[in-house]
Formats: structure tokens, sequence, C-alpha cells
């Protein structure tokens, strides 16, 4: 969470796209929702795998921007507190939301 603070007054002020930094400021929030708010708490494990998820996702769409491609299309956020175990996930199924370091 300290990571994502940090970030959020540095990096963030560094981003010039306008739909980028809105993702990254949901990652922010999506963070300290679960940090400080304890969203989702009936199940831990599917709000941390749904973070990790976002996160991957803000760090795809970064790279595009760095790369000077479009951004990936806009996908809503994870809502932390709903009823499903079911685990987010962009709605693309394209390889490049896979993580084969996180055993996604």
């Amino acid at each position: 969470m300290e990571s994502v603070r940090r970030g959020m007054f540095t990096e963030l002020f560094s981003i010039t796209d306008t739909e980028m930094r809105e993702r990254y400021r949901v990652l922010v929030r999506l963070v300290y929702d679960t940090g400080r708010r304890g969203a989702g708490g009936q199940r831990p494990e599917r709000l941390i795998r749904d973070v990790r998820s976002y996160l991957r996702y803000v760090q795809v769409s970064l790279g595009f921007v760095i790369d000077g491609e479009p951004l990936p299309i806009h996908e809503e956020p994870p809502i932390l507190d709903r009823d499903s175990p079911a685990v987010w996930s962009p709605s693309s199924s394209s390889v490049i939301w896979s993580d084969p370091a996180d055993g996604s």
C-alpha cells in the first residue's frame, strides 16, 4: 500500500494520458479500499486476486502508453464488496493479461 501511495504522488504526475491516469487512480482507490476499509472482507483471497488482476491490467495499459500504442479497451474495475467468488479479470481474453510470474 505504501508503494502505491508513493506512486500516486510521483509516477501519476508523469502520466500525461488522461485515461491512463484514471486507471492508475482506480488502482490506488482499490488498494486503499482493501487496506483501510476492509472491503470484500468475506472473501479475502478473491479480494487480493481482484486487486492483483486490476494491477496487471494497469501495468499492461501503461506498457501500451510507453510503447506509443493505443490503450487496451476500458474495463470496469472490480466491485470489491460483491458476493461472487469469481475473480475479476479483463473481458478480453488476450494472452497479454496473464502473467506467468504470478501463476495466472
